[in-house]
């Protein structure tokens, strides 16, 4: 299961995006399931509105998009 990125840090992926692609790219980046990934996302959402949306909105403002 572990491939060779070419790519190293995390980034949005713009291809299998919901939103804004931020979950896609990290769970590319750790090597999980994308739908896991969404999954803890929500779940953190509900535990922590305003520190998942904040950290959410900055990553989305502050990430490159993947590069093929």
């Amino acid at each position: 299961m572990n491939n060779f990125n070419g790519q190293r840090g995390w980034y949005k992926d713009s291809h299998n995006k919901k939103i804004s692609g931020v979950c896609s790219g990290l769970a590319q980046r750790l090597d999980f399931p994308i739908w896991s990934t969404r999954l803890v996302v929500l779940l953190l959402l509900v535990s922590f509105p305003l520190m998942v949306a904040i950290g959410y909105f900055i990553a989305h403002c502050c990430l490159t998009e993947k590069t093929d």
